[in-house]
């Protein structure tokens, strides 16, 4: 399959053909998904991509002798886009195992090793921070649907929610794995984005979890190869995007010292980078000024962490502010013992620092001892600037539909634009698949190369 397509490193490029219908900037899911939709189309399509791999937030790797995921990671049936793409592969599906104990902040400031049943004090306060949701978002994939419902739910931060809840500190600690942490910080999430999940689950707690919980067989990367075959697209490797103009009939891309010229481009690259490049005749204030607000978490960060011996399954969440918000065991053990997956949005923690991570872990296991680490700063990413979708407040209602519609000839995609599962690789899919359509929709410009 992967003889279908034409692949270049950015210096070989200038044998290879510059003049297309369509170019997609940026090889993840969204760009990929839309390269083989605008290809069934019968365009002409080039990739462009500033890594040497495609996947961007996604990027499956190895770490003591195992498969791990850097980045995204899960799929659930419920994300019916990502899980039929699976499905019809034929790739299977793995599911974690449950967790045999559960860590807590205490009282007195510490942590606490919790039977299973302790979760329930967390689902209960989860539930209060989305009471509601089933009247002010009752269509998930239309979040729009009740408009005036969310106008002053949408200016609320999850700290301000836990205010309007009078929780205590104790309170938000239990809740922060699952709140705040996934918001980069209670002050800086949005309330609608964390209804918006709920919805999308049901309004369901076991959904709500369970969507962190199967993994496709042979990861990310190998689900996204797949695609990347089908489509038949070219792809220029290690070709950062620079500099983008439309002249309205014609739009020309920069990239790795190179320009290639296309009828249309879908930029499909975070929307936390999207002011990295130069659009030579600016984008609309909605672009910049959500490029600027970030999307993507800013200090998302995901470990992999060695511990000697078998340690159990614990999920540990973090207390508001700790350097780990939440530690679960992988998949597997490896040879020297228990192999834990961190995720922490924490300013100052250096992924790499076994110093730093076995101060974290001690705190919360006492008594494991931490071997080795390897992680991804998704902040310090230049191709990211960010981690996984969270919006912040304002965005759905102020630029979320603004920067869905086409721009001149340029049509953005990606997670952090999708009105599904933003954050997830069913957002990605659901936006690349729009933006093709969105392209296909266009007026015909002059000296397409269709064929």
């Amino acid at each position: 399959m992967a003889s279908t397509r034409t692949a270049f490193a950015a210096g070989e490029a200038a044998a290879g053909p510059r003049s297309y219908d369509a170019i997609v900037i940026g090889g993840g899911f969204a760009g990929v998904t839309a390269a083989r939709a605008l290809r069934a189309q019968g365009k002409s399509t080039l990739i462009l991509e500033a890594r040497d791999r495609v996947g961007g937030r996604a990027w499956t790797s190895t770490f003591s002798g195992q498969q791990v995921e850097f980045g995204a990671t899960w799929i659930h049936p419920s994300q019916t886009l990502v899980w039929n793409e699976v499905q019809r592969l034929g790739l299977g599906t793995v599911t974690d195992a449950n967790p045999d104990f559960t860590v807590f902040a205490t009282e007195s400031g510490g942590y606490a090793k919790q039977d299973l049943e302790f979760l329930d004090h967390q689902d209960v306060l989860l539930r209060r921070f989305v009471e509601g949701a089933e009247q002010y978002l009752p269509r998930a994939y239309d979040p729009f649907y009740k408009e005036s419902l969310l106008v002053e739910r949408d200016k609320l931060t999850l700290g301000d929610r836990a205010r309007q809840l009078r929780l205590s500190t104790l309170e938000q600690n239990w809740v922060s794995a699952t709140t705040g942490a996934y918001g980069g910080g209670f002050e800086r999430g949005s309330l609608t984005q964390l209804a918006h999940w709920w919805a999308l689950c049901g309004y369901n707690t076991e959904t709500f979890h369970g969507i962190n919980s199967i993994r496709p067989a042979g990861g990310m990367s190998g689900l996204i190869s797949r695609i990347l075959a089908e489509s038949g697209a070219s792809i220029v490797y290690k070709a950062p995007v620079t500099e983008v103009s439309d002249d309205g009939a014609r739009v020309r891309v920069t990239a790795g010292g190179l320009v290639y010229d296309a009828a249309a481009v879908v930029v499909a690259v975070p929307a936390n980078v999207w002011n990295s490049i130069k659009f030579t005749y600016g984008l609309p204030a909605e672009f910049s000024r959500l490029s600027s607000q970030t999307v993507g978490v800013p200090t998302a960060k995901k470990i992999l962490i060695q511990v000697k011996g078998d340690i159990g399954r614990p999920l540990v969440n973090g207390a508001s502010g700790a350097l780990l918000d939440l530690v679960l065991t992988n998949t597997a053990m490896s040879s020297m013992g228990s192999v834990l997956t961190a995720f922490s949005v924490h300013p100052t923690l250096d992924v790499n620092s076994v110093s730093q991570i076995q101060s974290a872990i001690s705190q919360v296991l006492p008594g494991a001892q931490v071997l080795s680490v390897k992680g991804q700063d998704w902040g310090k990413d230049a191709y990211s600037k960010g981690g996984w979708t969270f919006r912040r407040p304002g965005q759905l209602l102020g630029e979320l539909r603004a920067v869905r519609q086409p721009y001149g000839r340029l049509v953005f995609a990606g997670s952090d634009i999708a009105t599904g599962w933003g954050g997830y690789v069913d957002g990605a899919i659901e936006t690349g698949i729009r933006a093709a359509g969105l392209v296909s929709g266009l007026r015909a410009a002059k000296g397409s190369t269709t064929g």
